[in-house]
């Protein structure tokens, strides 16, 4: 399966969200898109479910000279770190100090960035639904998905075009619903899997959540 753009994976994946759009009804439904690339994707639910929108901000952590990821931050919450990775790469949380402050502010920058003063919608006691553009990196979907939970909704839905299995398979017990269009056994990137696929900047990010409050 590929999909033509965000936008259009968007379409599909609120088509196999519908059965939860009852929750709506007393206002007990939230869309938060995984910024920034969930955004688009999540625009589409938003819409499809007569739904608020709002946005997850989640900023991977990484040691100096090394691209894998160690772990990932949300506004908040302490960092989430991949111990395995860390042994590897034979450093500690400590040592990882830096990129903690550094990305924990850019967590903060964007949020301020993409909200324009407005409020987080609230989460405690409604469904919320938290969209990726696809889960390919399990530390920084978990990490949103333990932001959100220290929010007490009252279900917690993961939703995504695309979902690496392995990846699917670890955040399973993290939710209590996880929905995917396509499982594919290995996918590095979620860019290959769509047509036209870009990076969404600070200024389209907030644009799309501007018209979507």
């Amino acid at each position: 399966m590929r999909f033509l753009d965000r936008s259009a994976a968007g379409h599909q994946l609120a088509r196999a969200l519908v059965p939860f759009v009852h929750d709506r009804c007393d206002g007990g439904l939230v869309v938060l898109g995984l910024a920034p690339g969930g955004l688009p994707v999540a625009v589409e639910v938003a819409d499809a479910l007569g739904a608020p929108l709002d946005v997850a901000v989640v900023r991977p952590l990484a040691v100096p000279g090394h691209d894998r990821p160690v772990g990932a931050i949300a506004d908040g919450d302490p960092p989430l770190f991949d111990r395995d990775s860390l042994k590897s790469l034979g450093v500690t949380p400590v040592e990882v100090g830096a990129s903690v402050k550094r990305e924990r502010a850019e967590v903060q920058r964007c949020e301020a960035l993409y909200r324009e003063g407005r409020t987080r919608h609230r989460v405690q006691g409604r469904t919320a639904v938290l969209v990726s553009d696809g889960l390919i990196n399990a530390l920084t979907a978990r990490a949103a998905v333990r932001a959100l939970a220290g929010s007490h909704p009252k279900r917690l839905v993961l939703a995504a075009p695309l979902c690496d299995a392995r990846i699917a398979a670890e955040l399973r017990p993290d939710v209590d619903d996880l929905v995917c269009l396509h499982l594919p056994r290995y996918a590095h990137a979620a860019g290959p899997w769509y047509g036209e696929f870009h990076d969404i900047t600070d200024r389209e990010a907030a644009v799309l959540l501007r018209g979507h409050v």
